[in-house]
């Protein structure tokens, strides 16, 4: 089959998203609750305008394709979406970009010393064990397992950073480089 001509294709763009759930969420229901938002929002002609498509996700990070002039449109599909299957969901929106290789480059978060260290969704240190509820760059939020470490604030969770998590260094200033 041949292919169209770059001026005959469709533009398209693409959009990193960071899915935070209560609990598993599958790509099919992911999928199926982004395409009922956007029937609810926009109808049958702008959903078919819009032509969103899931290109991956891992369970925490998507990449969603879409009609280069929907940006708005496909922001607030995402934006309306709060329960998957009956499971509490958001849906944050890291950014868009015209081509899968920017996306993924540019957006996709480099979590090299908290996931070599965490043995999946889990810390096991000596002053404090949980499961990691979120992370951000270098930060961690964690529920102890010990609820006393949160005793007395509005908190349920621990925020920790990657020095907490490798004991830093003696000499640290508290920059990012730890030296």
């Amino acid at each position: 089959m041949r292919s169209r001509f770059p001026v005959l294709r469709s533009r398209r763009r693409y959009m990193i998203i960071e899915l935070e759930a209560e609990d598993e969420i599958l790509a099919k229901d992911l999928m199926g609750e982004i395409h009922s938002r956007q029937l609810f929002l926009f109808g049958d002609m702008g959903a078919s305008e819009n032509r969103l498509k899931l290109i991956a996700f891992n369970g925490r990070y998507g990449l969603i394709r879409f009609h280069h002039t929907h940006s708005v449109e496909t922001r607030a599909t995402l934006a309306s979406v709060y329960s998957i299957h009956g499971t509490r969901a958001v849906l944050h929106t890291k950014g868009v970009t015209g081509t899968i290789k920017s996306a993924t480059e540019k957006y996709l978060p480099r979590l090299s010393k908290i996931s070599a260290e965490t043995d999946g969704r889990r810390i096991e240190l000596e002053e404090v064990s949980g499961c990691i509820i979120r992370t951000q760059g270098l930060e961690v939020d964690l529920c102890p397992d010990d609820r006393n470490w949160t005793k007395g604030s509005d908190t349920r969770y621990l925020g920790l950073t990657s020095f907490d998590l490798s004991g830093g260094h003696d000499d640290a200033d508290g920059t990012a480089d730890g030296l």
